[in-house]
């Protein structure tokens, strides 16, 4: 005789169903809450109100300047990582440099557009280090660090958290997205990782095309 007690499998599949619903709803309220609040989701997303740059100063090779004027008038896509990175940051910055050939056959797009490689690693990675290693990937690459209070100050205006390890040869746990700065010196968008050329182009030739510079 069956069991008149036993649960049925309908019920327990639609309970299971719901409770999958609840922790989803859940979860995205948790991530809406962290990082930049922004108008679209998926890979690259623009910030609802583009955030002007407080002034900043890094060092570049030859005694040169990073800061807000560098910045003006350009395409900025920025990326925070270290040149001891075994991973993460040879492998990103090889799909910008792709990104950058796919974008030279753009008609005038790379006049304004610039790729920056921000080290948070100043002990090791001298201006010089930077631009031997940018180099490496494309020579018109920027390379660029400064004091470690310059650094956390940028960092935390385009919501990118790093923290440096321990030992000789320690590592740096650091923030993946390409940030994007617009013309006017705003943080326009960021680009989340897995990163490839021709997503990279893509959402930022998307951007471009939708950007409205304000009014004067």
């Amino acid at each position: 005789m069956p069991d008149t007690h036993a649960p049925n499998p309908w019920l327990k599949r639609t309970a299971v169903a719901l409770l999958l619903l609840v922790l989803g709803i859940v979860a995205g309220a948790l991530v809406s809450r962290t990082g930049p609040p922004t108008a679209t989701s998926g890979a690259a997303a623009r910030l609802v109100e583009p955030r002007p740059l407080a002034p900043f100063r890094l060092s570049v090779d030859g005694g040169r300047l990073l800061d807000n004027d560098t910045l003006r008038g350009k395409w900025s896509l920025l990326f925070f990582g270290y040149a001891h990175c075994p991973d993460v940051c040879p492998a990103t910055l090889a799909e910008l440099a792709r990104a950058y050939e796919l974008l030279a056959q753009d008609p005038d797009v790379l006049d304004d557009t610039q790729v920056i490689f921000v080290s948070v690693d100043p002990a090791r990675d001298t201006p010089q280090t930077l631009a031997a290693y940018t180099g490496f990937f494309n020579p018109a690459f920027i390379g660029a660090t400064g004091e470690a209070t310059q650094l956390a100050a940028l960092a935390r205006q385009l919501d990118v958290q790093f923290r440096l390890g321990s030992g000789e040869a320690y590592a740096v746990d650091h923030s993946s997205a390409i940030l994007l700065i617009d013309p006017q010196v705003r943080y326009h968008a960021r680009i989340k990782a897995p990163h490839h050329a021709q997503d990279i182009r893509r959402q930022f030739l998307e951007i471009r095309r939708q950007y409205q510079p304000p009014s004067p």
